[in-house]
């Protein structure tokens, strides 16, 4: 990887407490992982050499801790509201804190294929500039390794990082062809697997390994140009959702906590209204963070 992780978005512990909390409370993680056990082949993915088991440990207490803080929250705006029954006072702040835990559980434990996904996206869009950068080195006589060996040693971020641990194997002994295909079975980004799959297939059967590069090239900048024309079709409805957001349920949710206080139930005080405020806010952080990650970023 260009970047070494060290920690997860939102997660209240680094992943070097996967080396102190993660190995005291393993046994935690150990009954957590059966439910998600994909999270392993996840973490390997994007250079996490953390035993799964302490990372959900870590990702356990995390979610702990989001669900006490909101928890708490939620118990301090009913505490101030003397309309609300005491049996609600208790059971909403209960409710809180097993939702918020298994919520943020299952995000803690999801982000790392989140990152595995924006990391082959970044990948696609580089390996565009590579493959153009390799055909002009194939169209000028420079043979397959030599041009591998120059991308190894080049600015392409991750490209780089894959095509280096390639050159490094085969200068130390090992078959070009084989660790192509080492390249397409750990890489993330379908279109690496398929770009390493077509140049071993061009190698060991003579083809023409010019006209290949050139296919592939092609196919890339149109999956380039298919992932633009998806997102503008997509980005009407993000901003529907995000008015909805940012306006009109506030405005209705506190129109109808207005009409509720005339029969004497849940009244507007400010601490609901805060309350309002920042859950619209959240709201909107998510829907930012969504248009982020889906936006195409060709150029970048």
């Amino acid at each position: 990887m260009a970047g070494e992780i060290k920690r997860i978005p939102l997660m209240l512990l680094p992943l070097s407490a996967c080396e102190t909390i993660g190995s005291r409370f393993r046994g935690v993680g150990v009954k957590i992982l059966p439910f998600y056990p994909s999270v392993r082949y996840d973490l390997r993915s994007i250079g996490i050499s953390y035993p799964p088991e302490n990372f959900c440990a870590i990702a356990f207490f995390s979610a702990m801790i989001w669900a006490m803080l909101i928890s708490i929250f939620v118990g301090m705006l009913l505490a101030r509201n003397a309309a609300i029954p005491p049996v609600a006072k208790v059971i909403f702040p209960m409710l809180a804190l097993f939702f918020v835990a298994v919520f943020f559980l299952i995000l803690h434990l999801s982000y790392p294929r989140m990152i595995a996904k924006s990391i082959a996206s970044k990948i696609d869009r580089e390996l565009i500039f590579a493959m153009r950068d390799m055909l002009i080195q194939i169209s000028s006589g420079v043979p397959l390794f030599s041009a591998i060996d120059n991308l190894a040693n080049s600015n392409y971020a991750y490209i780089s990082k894959e095509f280096r641990i390639v050159s490094n194997h085969v200068k130390a002994g090992a078959s070009l062809t084989e660790e192509l295909e080492a390249m397409a079975v750990r890489t993330q980004s379908d279109y690496l697997k398929k770009t390493c799959w077509q140049i071993v297939t061009a190698v060991r059967s003579g083809a023409n390994l010019a006209s290949t590069l050139k296919g592939i090239v092609h196919m890339l900048v149109e999956y380039q140009f298919s992932l633009s024309k998806s997102f503008n079709s997509e980005l009407n409805f993000i901003i529907l959702v995000f008015l909805l957001t940012a306006a009109v349920l506030p405005t209705i949710g506190t129109t109808v906590l207005v009409v509720f206080s005339v029969f004497g139930m849940l009244g507007v005080t400010p601490e609901v209204f805060g309350g309002i405020i920042g859950l619209s806010f959240l709201a909107q952080m998510i829907v930012i963070g969504y248009v982020k990650m889906k936006r195409p970023t060709m150029f970048e």
